[in-house]
């Protein structure tokens, strides 16, 4: 029992009355409290905590803030196919090869889808507008009596291949049903004949340098059988193809153009298929070399010419669409070969 003394001094303690309160508020609480049904603790979905655990958390980075998030503010869209033709217009240097780079196209298929054009002597001219097919084939007009069995034939492409193009919209036509004339259908992975221009008069088959328009006299130079190249720096903007056998050189207006090998010059003059001032060289071994567009020729027909000999000064004259060399190697009388096979 605590002395009077000692109650006292438990009552002059705040903390000691701070206690005491707090034991008979808590009494009182717990008494009017209405009493309330315990239930028992659930059991655990061991399926839902398998679905909602996650690994332990790790991380080899020293910067606690993590890695950052940078908002993207703009949508990539996937390139869609195209089923329509493009209406291009030639630049100035524009080449079916370049032209077919940009269009991510064959070389042929440039040229396929223009009726009539040629890889050499026409083509192509600044502001032009020219035809783009969406696919590498060719674009054909219907003339009287086409059909898809006639297409078939004439560019070597299957039935099914036409039907199928989403662009043409034949898919419900029979094979032998006649064509709208006129109408441009698009051919996906059909071909032409290679059509390109010959350089300079045309050779005579068995005639060689005596067909009209050479000089057939007495050759005053012959060749050593290795060719330099006719320009420098080099830099080719158009590589040998099937309907291009030459090589295109990138030049300046009167850049210097020189003999590839010692020979004799059988024409020099103005080239009525579209090469501008055109100079041939017969090197007596059984090779001639071509150099054309050029906007002056600087040496006459029946003139011998040393190899490194300055022989003309380049251009674009004829059909072209820049000052540049278009230069040729051939067969005496035969095919034209790959220059880059020849060069160092």
């Amino acid at each position: 029992m605590f002395s009077i003394i000692q109650w006292v001094r438990i009552l002059l303690n705040p903390w000691s009355v701070a206690a005491v309160m707090a034991l008979l508020l808590s009494t009182v609480l717990f008494r009017s409290a209405p009493a309330q049904a315990v239930e028992p603790a659930a059991t655990p979905n061991p399926t839902v905590e398998a679905l909602l655990a996650l690994p332990p958390y790790s991380s080899t980075r020293d910067d606690p803030a993590g890695i950052p998030r940078r908002a993207a503010l703009h949508t990539d869209h996937p390139e869609r196919p195209r089923f329509d033709v493009y209406r291009y217009t030639v630049q100035k240097g524009d080449t079916p090869w370049s032209i077919a780079q940009k269009f991510n196209l064959s070389i042929d298929s440039v040229l396929w889808g223009n009726e009539g054009m040629s890889a050499d002597a026409g083509g192509l001219q600044p502001e032009q507008v020219i035809n783009i097919l969406p696919v590498d084939g060719v674009l054909h007009t219907v003339l009287e009596g086409d059909t898809l069995q006639r297409l078939e034939l004439l560019h070597g492409a299957p039935i099914e291949n036409i039907q199928e193009f989403y662009g043409d919209e034949l898919a419900a036509l029979a094979p032998e049903a006649e064509l709208p004339v006129g109408r441009k259908i698009i051919v996906p992975g059909g071909r032409n004949p290679e059509v390109w221009q010959e350089p300079g008069p045309v050779v005579i088959p068995g005639k060689g340098r005596s067909s009209p328009g050479y000089y057939s006299g007495t050759l005053v130079n012959i060749g050593t059988g290795f060719f330099a190249w006719p320009a420098n720096p080099v830099v080719i903007t158009q590589p040998y193809w099937g309907s291009h056998p030459a090589i295109d050189i990138d030049t300046y207006y009167r850049q210097p153009i020189f003999a590839s090998d010692s020979g004799t010059v059988i024409f020099s003059g103005w080239s009525e298929t579209g090469y501008g001032n055109l100079i041939i060289v017969d090197h007596g071994n059984g090779y001639w070399t071509y150099y054309a567009h050029n906007s002056f020729n600087l040496v006459g027909v029946g003139q011998g010419v040393v190899q490194g000999q300055q022989i003309a000064e380049s251009g674009s004259t004829g059909n072209s669409t820049g000052d540049h060399l278009d230069f040729r190697i051939r067969v005496a009388e035969g095919s034209f070969l790959n220059p880059s096979d020849f060069l160092p």
